[in-house]
């Protein structure tokens, strides 16, 4: 498991699925492309694997990995089952999500208190704030 941003693994180990993670012996990354641009960490050779990366090409996350890229839903009973499920197999699970209040709890970085206030403190030199203003300008235009 490799969260995408600090915010997802700081909200992933408050609701304690970091716990469940450890417990099962699943292997956890640190956040961010680690895994899928293969820096920090690689799948072992050959292996199969399926992930939520946004692309794919030959022996992106190891060599020869063989890479199914999957919505978060079906990576989660890809892993429940311990491979690609069927299409029955899938809709089984899905029609349990569908009836669960709060699957999905979007990370807003302006919505979390601990992230404003760091973000509150951080000084951008009035040069840098005029050339990002001026570039973004000219990106619309």
């Amino acid at each position: 498991v490799a969260p995408p941003t600090k915010m997802d693994e700081a909200q992933l180990t408050a609701e304690g699925f970091y716990s469940i993670y450890g417990k099962v012996g699943a292997r956890t990354e640190m956040p961010g492309c680690s895994l899928c641009m293969g820096n920090q960490a690689r799948v072992a050779e050959n292996s199969t694997v399926v992930s939520t990366s946004t692309r794919n090409f030959p022996n992106r996350l190891g060599q020869g990995a063989n890479v199914y890229l999957a919505s978060a839903e079906l990576a989660a009973v890809a892993a429940i089952l311990g491979k690609l499920p069927t299409k029955a197999e899938y809709m089984e699970f899905h029609s349990g999500l569908s009836k669960a209040k709060n699957v999905y709890s979007y990370l807003n970085f302006d919505k979390y208190e601990a992230y404003t206030k760091k973000a509150d403190t951080v000084t951008i030199e009035p040069e840098v704030k005029a050339a990002a203003k001026a570039a973004h300008a000219a990106f619309i235009a």
